[in-house]
């Protein structure tokens, strides 16, 4: 994967990358279902931010692209897409606030402001009459993901 995420291990590198998957139904689910758009949307940002030139996870990016579109639609399959699985999503995307304390605080960082765009381009992606509100009320309560914590250290870097 990344330099990046040397220090972790492939276990906690799976949840970094699931948690993209998590994102995704998360916001599904609080309209409860799961649109082509939205699918399409994940899927091409995903595939844009590995080939980003200025991207510190253009690694990570891609291989998460090599399984991605399979991995949501399994994992769309296996859980229901309603409001019911919100505390659920929320539980899995949180496992990854102790990952990111271990993480240089730059890094960490920068993670947390990919994983709240990709929720922000999940929730525009679809819905609204138009064009406008997009985003339902609904989204707006979680599209900046609250259950990922702010990373509070600042520690030198390498």
């Amino acid at each position: 994967m990344t330099k990046y995420f040397d220090s972790i291990s492939s276990e906690d590198k799976e949840i970094l990358a699931e948690a993209f998957i998590n994102i995704t139904l998360l916001i599904a689910s609080s309209d409860n279902k799961l649109t082509q758009k939205e699918i399409d949307e994940a899927v091409n940002t995903i595939k844009v931010r590995g080939y980003e030139a200025n991207s510190l996870f253009s690694e990570f990016y891609d291989q998460i692209n090599l399984t991605f579109k399979d991995d949501l639609e399994k994992a769309s399959h296996e859980h229901n897409i309603d409001k019911k699985k919100l505390d659920y999503y929320t539980r899995k995307i949180s496992r990854v606030n102790a990952i990111l304390e271990r993480l240089p605080t730059a890094v960490a960082k920068q993670l947390i402001k990919d994983y709240k765009s990709f929720a922000h381009r999940i929730a525009n992606s679809d819905g609204g009459i138009l064009g406008f509100a997009k985003i339902s009320i609904e989204e707006r309560n979680l599209i900046n993901l609250p259950m990922i914590m702010p990373i509070m250290h600042d520690e030198e870097e390498e």
